[in-house]
């Protein structure tokens, strides 16, 4: 008796389970008819949001609310003094969201004025009758330091430079090359 009870319960169960997933499935059908689920968004497509226009917004929610409260009560004025606040919040969170595209902007356009500035490429000649480029250069004692274009960091010993010959040629492309005596 107690495993018919038991298989009984067990039907039910599978009934009822079998109901539940039917309707979970046509949910999930609806759901996906009806609106598009993309994922979440690309890596660095969600820029973070800015402190001080959140704060408006949260003090924007908390005057509406006011207003509606007001209105409810009847107390116009305090529901006029809350939509001159939220006119205000308004006009402040304009300011300084304009301000950040400014300063977005400014750098932006100072990141590709350097990226269009071209580095100077320095000739530095040799006494083997050698002549290198340099992107940039520089000196620790007896060593001459350089830079190629390549980004090659190479060291050469002061005397093997040609100083005369290496000042001349960047004279011409009007680079000042100094080494020191």
């Amino acid at each position: 008796m107690s495993n018919v009870r038991l298989c009984a319960a067990a039907i039910l169960a599978i009934g009822v389970g079998g109901g539940i997933s039917h309707a979970q499935s046509a949910r999930d059908a609806w759901l996906t008819q009806n609106y598009r689920f993309t994922g979440p968004p690309a890596p660095g497509s969600v820029q973070p949001a800015d402190p001080v226009v959140s704060e408006l917004w949260r003090i924007q929610d908390n005057m509406h609310w006011m207003m509606w409260r007001a209105r409810q009560d009847e107390d116009y004025w305090t529901a006029l003094a809350a939509a001159a606040q939220m006119s205000n919040n308004v006009l402040a969170i304009g300011a300084v969201t304009e301000h950040r595209e400014v300063v977005a902007a400014a750098k932006a356009a100072a990141a590709q004025a350097k990226a269009n500035t071209p580095t100077p490429i320095y000739l530095v000649a040799f006494r083997d009758h050698t002549i290198v480029l340099a992107s940039r250069y520089w000196t620790e004692g007896q060593m001459l330091h350089y830079v190629t274009p390549e980004g090659t960091h190479i060291q050469v010993r002061l005397d093997t430079v040609d100083r005369d010959l290496s000042v001349r040629l960047n004279q011409e492309l009007h680079l000042e090359f100094r080494l020191p005596e």
